[in-house]
């Protein structure tokens, strides 16, 4: 007959196995909460930077609209600077009244984002 240990079987139960259970749940819990806060962290910063990205697009579309007619005649490539970034936009085919019309945005800390809108004129 095998011996048995003292401290897991006696009177008061299998008191250092429940212990065990309870640190290695707490010690898993912690863990993967750690994870899911960094990960959570890392998506709300790449929304953030979505966030400026578009912003910085919907403003240079507008003041692209306000200078459509200086910017069709150069046909050179316009840069617009707002506070969280720079916008060059440049205009890429030309088919009749339909512009295409690039978007390139450099935010401060990424390098850049493109866009690619099609611009219809009515003549």
């Amino acid at each position: 007959m095998k011996k048995q240990l003292v401290f897991i079987n006696n009177e008061q139960g299998f008191l250092f196995i429940y212990v065990i259970w309870i640190i290695s749940f707490l010690f898993l819990s912690l863990t993967l909460l750690t994870i899911y806060n960094h990960h959570d962290k890392k998506i709300t910063d790449f929304h953030l930077k979505l966030l400026q990205s578009e912003t910085l697009f919907q403003m240079s579309k507008v003041d692209v609209e306000n200078d459509l007619e200086e910017f069709m005649d150069t046909q050179k490539p316009k840069y617009y600077s707002y506070p969280d970034g720079q916008v060059k936009v440049q205009i890429k085919s030309r088919k009749q009244h339909i512009f295409s019309l690039s978007f390139t945005i450099f935010l401060e800390e990424d390098p850049f984002y493109s866009y690619e809108h099609f611009y219809a004129i009515d003549e």
